[in-house]
C-alpha cells in the first residue's frame, strides 16, 4: 500500500537514520569548495561514562579538553552502543553546561502557585533545605498520617526505603502512561514477573511492526538493529497511521485506522492456526492453550478485520503467511506502540503480540523477543539489611491493591494522581516529594497543576527549573549524570551480563548533591536517619561488584570501562507461569476475572461530528520526552512541535502549512503550527510530545509549541477498575479532537 507520495514524505525520516548506514561520498555537482575544518584540539583526558538520557544507558567515552567535555563517543565494546550513540546522547553534555541549571538549594517565598507565577526563590543552605522538608513531612505525618506523603518518582532504592521508614504506601510511578500494558500481559502469560526489554532485531528476517517506531524515535540499539537487519535482507512491514522514518525504510507501509491493530492481529492469529503455519515444535514444547485460543478466534476473519481496520483482507492474509513462514520473525514492541498504553484495547493487543511471537517460535530465541541476560547484582536490602518498618496502610491513592496483576509491581499512579488528590480518595494527600518527573507528562496537565496547588508542601529534586520545580516549596539541585560516578548494568540489549563504568568528567559545577545524599538528608531531618546508617551508593557498588568477583578499582582499571561475562546464548525452556509454559490461554488472567485470551474490543473514543479526528502522539528522534527542549543543540534540529495533518484534510479545513491552529479535545485545547504532509491518514492529526513548557526559567524551551498531554483526560481509580484492564493503563492516544485556525 506504500505509494510514491509516501516514499517522498519519508525522505526526512531517512535523514534521521542516515548515520546508521554506509553512504557513498558523492558531492553534488554544483557543490562549492568548503573551508577546511579547524584542527581538532588536543584531548587532555578521556572518561568512561554511561548515557542517562534514556534507559538504554549506552556506554560512552567523553573526551575532555581544558577541563570541559569536548566530544562524546559511543563505546565500541558496549553491546548496546556498539560504538555509536543517538543524537540525544551526543548532545547530552549541553545540559551539563546549561546556564539555566539549578545551582543551589532554593526556597519559595510566594505562596501562590501556577503558570506565570513568580515563586520568589531565595537561596538557602542544604541544612535549611533538609530541615524545612523534614519539618513539613513530619507535620503532615503527625496530623494526617504517613500515607498523606506521596513519593512521585522513578523507582530508586533510597527513596523506597525512606517511604517505608515513613510508613507511606504511596509511591506514584509514571509507567501506566508508558508500558504497563506490556508489563501486565507478559507477567500473566509468560514470565510471572515483568516484561522483557531486549529485541534481537539484528538477527530478524521478518519484522512485523504494529506502531513499533523506535528507529524513528532515535532509540540507539533499535535503529542500529533495524538498519542492520534491512541491509541483511530482512523484510519489514509497518502498520502505522503515520509514515514515520521506520515506515519509510520498510518494504511496506500500511496506514491502518488508529486503535484497530487488535483486529488485524486476531485475524492473523486465526489464519496462522487454521492453516497450521505455526512452529509446531515450539508450540508443542513451550506453549499451552492452543485449542482454547483456536476456538476463541474463529469469528475474526480477515474480511471482518478489513471492515474495522480498513486494511484489505488480502493484505492481512498475505502478511500473515509471510510472517509465519519467514524465520526468524518478530513482532517488536517497546512502550507506546499499538499494544502499549495508547488505546483502550492496548492490553489485548499486547497479548496478541505475545501470541504471534509464540506461534512463530520467537520468544527467547535469536531474532525474536529475548530475555535480557543481566548481571546478578546483590539487592540493596541484602547489602544494607533494613530495620523494622512501621506497618503501612494497605489502601493507596494509586489503587494498586485493586489491580491484582499490575498492582504488586507498583508501576502505576500517574493516570489517577490528579483525581486522588483533588477528591481526597481514599484520604487526603498533603505533601509530595518529586524527582525526574514533570507536569507535562501527566494526563490533563492543567488539572494536575490544580492538584499540586492543593498540597501543603512539595519538595523537588531536579537539574533544570522545569514546571514541577515552579510548583515546589523547596528545590534540591542534583548533579548532571556526567558529574556522577558508579556503574550500570545492561538491560535493553544484553545477550550476556555486562556492567559499564560511570566516571565523572570533572568536579560538580554547582552546589549539588546526589539523589542518595538528598534522601539521607531528608531522612535524618525527619528523625529517621537510623534506616540509612552506613548506607551509600559507593558501598553498594563495591559490594555488588565484589559478589561478581570484581571491584570498582578493577572496573576503573579496565581498558574499555566494562566488565563482561560473555557466555553462549542458551534459550529458555521454562517460563514463569503456573504451567511453566507460555500461556496462549492465560490461567492467571482468568483467575483474576480478565479475559484469558485476547478478544475484540474497540478503542474508547471514536470520531464524531464535534471531534472528527484521531489524535496520534509521537516523539521526535532528537528529543527525550520533555527533558531536552532547553538543549541548544537539540533545538537546532527540532525547534518546535506541530499539528501534522494530511494535505487534503487541511485543504478542507482552510488550513495552510505554517498556520497557527487550535487542537481541541473534550478536556482542553492547545495552539500549534500546522504542518501538512501526504504521509498521514486524512482522519488523523499527529502531535510530538515534549513541548509546551511554561516555566520562564527555561530560556530556550519557554513558550515553544504545545503540550498534547493537556488534551488527554485523566481517570479516577474507580473508572480504571470499571474498565477491567489488568494494566491500569492511561489510553494516551485514545482521544479524538478537532482542528481549526487559531
Amino acid at each position: 500500500m506504500a505509494s510514491g507520495a509516501a516514499v517522498a514524505a519519508g525522505a526526512a525520516g531517512n535523514f534521521l537514520l542516515s548515520g546508521c548506514q554506509p553512504k557513498e561520498d558523492k558531492p553534488a555537482v554544483d557543490e562549492k569548495p568548503r573551508k577546511p575544518l579547524p584542527a581538532e584540539p588536543e584531548v587532555t583526558a578521556s572518561k568512561f561514562n554511561v548515557c542517562n538520557v534514556c534507559s538504554a544507558n549506552c556506554a560512552m567515552i567523553c573526551d575532555i579538553v581544558d577541563g570541559k567535555v569536548w566530544r562524546i563517543r559511543g563505546n565500541p565494546d558496549d553491546q548496546v552502543a556498539r560504538g555509536r550513540l543517538c543524537v540525544k546522547g551526543y548532545s547530552s553534555y549541553k545540559m551539563l553546561y546549561d546556564p539555566d541549571r539549578i545551582k543551589f538549594p532554593m526556597k519559595r517565598t510566594n505562596p501562590e502557585k501556577g503558570p506565570g507565577v513568580d515563586p520568589g526563590w531565595v537561596k538557602i543552605s542544604w541544612e535549611e533545605a533538609f530541615e524545612l522538608t523534614g519539618q513539613k513531612f513530619n507535620e503532615a505525618k503527625e496530623k494526617y498520617g504517613p500515607e498523606s506523603i506521596v513519593f512521585f518518582t522513578r523507582p530508586h532504592d533510597f527513596a523506597v526505603r525512606l517511604a517505608k521508614a515513613i510508613g507511606t504506601p504511596n509511591l506514584v510511578r509514571h509507567l501506566d502512561t508508558c508500558y504497563t500494558t506490556h508489563e501486565a500481559t507478559w507477567r500473566a502469560a509468560v514470565t510471572g514477573t515483568g516484561r522483557p526489554w531486549m529485541l534481537d532485531i539484528y538477527n530478524a528476517k521478518y519484522i512485523l511492526s504494529f506502531g513499533w517506531d523506535q528507529p524513528a524515535k532515535g532509540k540507539n540499539m533499535s535503529a542500529q538493529g533495524y538498519i542492520h537487519a534491512l541491509n541483511n535482507g530482512a523484510r519489514a512491514v509497518v502498520f502505522n497511521p503515520v509514515l514515520t522514518a521506520t515506515a519509510a525504510l520498510a518494504n511496506e507501509w500500511i496506514p491502518i485506522k488508529p486503535g484497530t491493530d487488535l483486529a488485524v492481529c486476531l485475524a492473523m492469529i486465526r489464519l496462522i492456526i487454521n492453516e497450521e503455519l505455526y512452529d509446531k515444535d515450539f508450540v508443542e514444547k513451550y506453549t499451552t492453550g492452543l485449542e482454547e485460543l483456536k476456538a476463541a478466534v474463529q469469528e475474526y476473519t480477515p474480511q471482518w478485520a478489513e471492515k474495522i481496520s480498513e486494511v484489505p483482507a488480502a493484505t492481512i492474509e498475505r502478511v500473515a503467511r509471510e510472517f509465519a513462514t519467514t524465520k526468524p520473525a518478530i513482532v517488536p514492541n517497546h512502550k507506546r506502540d499499538a499494544g502499549g498504553p495508547l488505546y483502550f484495547n492496548g492490553w489485548r493487543t499486547s497479548y496478541a503480540f505475545i501470541i504471534l511471537n509464540a506461534l512463530v517460535g520467537s520468544i527467547d530465541r535469536e531474532g525474536g523477543v529475548v530475555f535480557q541476560r543481566r548481571s546478578k547484582l546483590k539487592p540493596f536490602d541484602e547489602v544494607f539489611p533494613p530495620l523494622e518498618f512501621p506497618a503501612a496502610r494497605k489502601e493507596t491513592i494509586m489503587g494498586k491493591e485493586k489491580f491484582p496483576i499490575i498492582g504488586p509491581t507498583g508501576k502505576l499512579g500517574f493516570v489517577t494522581v490528579s483525581e486522588a488528590i483533588l477528591n481526597e480518595k481514599p484520604y487526603p494527600v498533603k505533601a509530595m516529594f518529586v524527582r525526574k518527573q514533570n507536569v507535562l507528562a501527566v494526563p490533563d496537565a492543567p488539572r494536575f497543576v490544580e492538584a499540586l496547588k492543593k498540597l501543603d508542601f512539595v519538595a523537588v529534586a531536579d537539574i533544570l527549573p522545569t514546571e514541577i520545580v515552579q510548583m515546589a516549596d523547596v528545590v534540591f539541585p542534583e548533579p548532571h549524570f556526567l558529574e556522577t560516578s558508579g556503574m550500570t548494568d545492561r538491560v535493553y540489549f544484553a545477550f550476556y551480563p555486562q556492567i559499564a563504568l560511570k566516571d565523572p568528567v570533572g568536579d560538580p559545577l554547582y552546589d549539588t548533591k546526589g539523589y542518595g545524599s538528598i534522601i539521607i538528608g531528608i531522612a535524618k531531618a525527619m528523625g529517621l536517619g537510623q534506616h540509612f546508617e552506613g548506607v551509600s551508593g559507593t558501598k553498594l557498588a563495591d559490594e555488588q561488584l565484589k559478589a561478581l568477583g570484581s571491584s570498582m578499582d578493577e572496573l576503573k582499571a579496565s581498558p574499555n570501562g566494562l566488565w563482561s561475562d560473555q557466555k553462549p546464548f542458551k534459550p529458555r525452556e521454562e517460563f514463569g507461569t503456573p504451567s511453566k509454559k507460555i500461556e496462549l490461554y492465560s490461567t492467571v488472567l482468568k483467575e483474576h476475572g480478565y479475559d484469558p485470551v485476547p478478544t475484540w474490543q474497540p478503542k474508547r473514543e471514536l470520531p464524531s461530528d464535534t471531534y472528527p479526528l484521531y489524535l496520534i502522539v509521537t516523539r521526535h528522534a532528537a528529543h527525550r520526552m520533555s527533558e531536552s527542549q532547553n538543549n541548544e543543540l537539540v533545538m537546532q534540529v527540532a525547534p518546535e512541535n506541530f499539528a501534522t495533518l494530511n494535505k487534503a484534510t487541511a485543504q478542507q479545513l482552510g488550513i495552510k502549512d505554517g498556520d497557527e491552529v487550535m487542537v481541541e479535545s473534550r478536556v482542553n485545547r492547545i495552539t500549534l503550527k500546522a504542518r501538512l504532509i501526504e504521509g498521514i491518514r486524512p482522519d488523523c492529526v499527529c502531535v510530538e510530545h515534549g513541548f509546551g513548557h511554561w516555566s520562564k526559567d527555561l530560556t530556550l524551551a519557554f513558550g515553544v509549541g504545545g503540550n498534547e498531554g493537556d488534551l488527554v483526560p485523566g481517570f479516577s481509580v474507580e473508572e480504571l477498575v470499571a474498565a477491567k484492564d489488568p494494566s491500569a493503563s492511561g489510553y494516551m492516544s485514545d482521544v479524538c479532537v478537532k482542528v481549526y485556525k487559531a
